[in-house]
């Protein structure tokens, strides 16, 4: 059984709380000064106007509303705003999950930056930014008491009792977060499921049996039965998490995807954005998933066998490149493993055919481990005390000489016979040119026994003898040695509390939003990172070339034209997946000439995909014209703008 008084002195010691009649009485008001400088709704409303009204290259639209009535926004930056579809675009998106409050942070950022020192890049490229998908969670995120909540607020009845909302969670200890709570003394019916790390009792582990650990308590979400049912907080404030909400693997059966995809007006009014732009061209999205710092899955299916659970493999080298990009730009090095099913990122990609680079913009950085001088030291003095030992009696008494494994009180026994025969002492050249050989004909000679000392070799190391290898550190105990070396307060300390159904709990664990969100003084830092991404991104985008037309006389009214659409840029104009299903309107290339009038080629041709670095789509047409110079070649393509080119002779 754990010692809970134990863990109970240490929050004590660290908190300075003070302990009365089983209760902690806090002796300060709540605090959340890691969000201090995060945007609330109605600042991000002035930061968007202000940006829009600062510069002519930038405009702004609100594109929907919340459940709630606020309003969503997103911001366009191009070389003319009003003619912002005319060129391909980028969309960034960013607060779809309420947590994610850094997302809209380097959002904003990212625009000002554009702006101010990266115009030229809005020649070419238009810069669709929704900056905060969903302000309902984000509100009640950035309020006095914080919970994490994640998505909207759609009442959901997650019990199952015609009820809803009517027993979420508490803030027993007036901290202002929303933590958990370990019961000690769990009822019968109520059986332990983790007990106290050893390593760190501030975290919750599972009991392993190989090491014979059991479990002493269990784990509650921080709150009362308010409903009298029986259970803690089992049905809090509702919503539905707009991550699960969209079409790609939508999860039908979970609590939290909505009632069908699109249910919820935030999630449709991003897809009706999109769906109503087809010049977007690649996306990024901010937010917890991730596809640039873990490889997405290019392998597995979804139900159906047909489309890809993340891509396609044929787009897996595309997205390798990507991620060299992110990682050069942001240093960034691990990210968390999520589903992503029904997530907005991943129904762009499989279901728009628009490259999908998904972004958390900020992790747990490395923490530089200094040099262990004290484990150097440790290392040099058992080499010397491995030398050392050479020279201490063994356990038989006798000491070693260095000579073989013949004992110093042999030798010693020998010079006293040899200076008492010679009259003459032993000098250290005769002791350093002295071999075991040496020893035993003098020691005959002189009838001195010879002693001998026995070292006792190493035994070989077996497998089952070899030493454990160092137990490998949990995720949650990086973070905390992350907040620890920071001074970031990201863990409230446990602290014992008398509950009114479950009996003596601790209430504590992990900030609601501390492992998403950096301290506000990072915010600049990790939005630089990620523009540096985006205008490497940018650098990739495909470039659509028209080579020709090429014109040649085969006789009188009769002509041969050739024409080629070329893609110099590296990146395809769309993905491998999106060529093969045919998710995305293609580009259409048709000739004005009656099809009466053509020998040969297709009058209207749809191209799917040209591949980059070169890639080409080739045209060929043989045609009668009495005026060749009133035919005309048309390009209809939404994505990189439609053109018309006259076949001029």
């Amino acid at each position: 059984m754990t010692n809970f008084s134990t863990v109970w002195q240490h929050a004590i010691s660290r908190t300075g709380l003070v302990l009365s009649a089983g209760l902690i009485l806090v002796a300060t008001s709540p605090t959340h000064a890691q969000l201090d400088g995060y945007m609330n709704n109605d600042a991000l409303v002035q930061s968007i106007e202000t940006i829009a009204k600062s510069n002519v290259r930038a405009q702004f639209t609100q594109i929907g509303t919340s459940r709630d009535g606020s309003p969503i926004h997103v911001i366009t930056l191009a070389a003319d705003p009003d003619h912002a579809s005319n060129q391909p675009a980028l969309l960034i998106t960013a607060g779809i999950d309420g947590r994610h409050l850094v997302g809209t942070e380097a959002a904003i950022r990212m625009a000002r930056q554009i702006l101010e020192k990266h115009q030229e890049v809005l020649d070419s490229m238009t810069i669709y930014i929704i900056p905060r998908v969903n302000p309902d969670a984000s509100a009640l995120n950035l309020q006095s008491l914080t919970m994490g909540t994640i998505g909207n607020s759609n009442p959901i009845d997650d019990d199952r009792d015609r009820s809803t909302d009517e027993d979420g969670p508490d803030d027993l200890n007036g901290d202002g977060y929303i933590t958990i709570m370990r019961r000690l003394n769990p009822s019968i019916n109520d059986h332990a499921t983790h007990l106290a790390d050893p390593d760190d009792p501030r975290l919750n582990i599972e009991p392993d049996p190989k090491e014979g650990s059991q479990a002493t308590f269990t784990i509650y979400p921080e709150g009362l039965d308010n409903d009298l049912d029986g259970q803690i907080n089992e049905d809090g404030k509702g919503y539905v998490d707009l991550n699960q909400n969209f079409m790609h693997r939508w999860p039908e059966y979970e609590t939290h995807s909505g009632a069908y995809p699109l249910s919820e007006p935030e999630s449709h009014a991003i897809a009706r954005f999109v769906f109503d732009h087809p010049n977007i061209v690649m996306a990024v999205t901010f937010g917890p998933h991730d596809n640039l710092i873990n490889s997405p899955d290019s392998k597995s299916k979804d139900i159906s066998n047909r489309a890809p659970k993340s891509i396609d493999s044929k787009d897996a080298d595309l997205y390798s490149k990507v991620s060299e990009l992110y990682k050069e730009a942001t240093g960034q090095k691990e990210a968390p493993k999520s589903d992503d099913a029904g997530s907005f990122h991943a129904w762009l990609y499989a279901q728009r055919g628009i490259p999908s680079f998904a972004s958390t913009v900020w992790n747990r950085p490395e923490i530089e481990k200094k040099s262990d001088d004290a484990s150097d030291e440790s290392s040099d003095k058992g080499d010397e005390a491995s030398t050392d030992k050479q020279s201490e009696p063994d356990t038989s008494g006798l000491t070693p000489s260095g000579v073989g494994d013949i004992s110093q009180e042999t030798i010693d026994e020998l010079m006293v016979a040899y200076e008492a025969m010679t009259g003459e002492p032993v000098d250290e050249s005769m002791k350093s040119q002295v071999t075991p050989e040496m020893i035993e004909g003098f020691a005959a000679q002189a009838g001195i026994v010879v002693r001998r000392i026995t070292i006792q070799e190493p035994e070989a190391e077996t497998k089952s003898e070899k030493k454990p290898k160092g137990k490998k550190q949990s995720d949650d105990a990086k973070w905390l040695e992350y907040f620890d070396s920071a001074g970031i307060q990201g863990f409230v300390d446990w602290t014992p509390f008398e509950h009114s159904t479950l009996g003596p709990v601790e209430i504590g664990g992990f900030l609601p939003l501390a492992k998403l969100n950096p301290p506000s003084d990072q915010l600049d830092d990790a939005a630089q990172k990620q523009t540096d991404f985006v205008l490497k991104l940018l650098d990739m985008k495909p470039q659509v070339n028209v080579v020709g037309p090429e014109i040649k006389e085969l006789a009188s009214g009769l002509y041969e034209v050739r024409f080629a659409i070329e893609n110099t840029g590296v990146m395809a104009t769309s993905t491998a997946f999106s060529q093969s299903s045919r998710t995305m309107l293609p580009m259409i290339v048709r000739i004005s000439s009656s099809v009466d009038n053509l020998v040969s080629g297709q009058r209207t041709t749809s191209v799917w995909g040209i591949d980059g670095n070169g890639g080409r789509s080739e045209h060929h047409w043989i045609l009668r014209s009495n005026i060749i110079q009133s035919e005309t070649i048309e390009i209809v393509d939404p994505r990189f703008g439609n053109r018309t080119i006259k076949l001029d002779h």
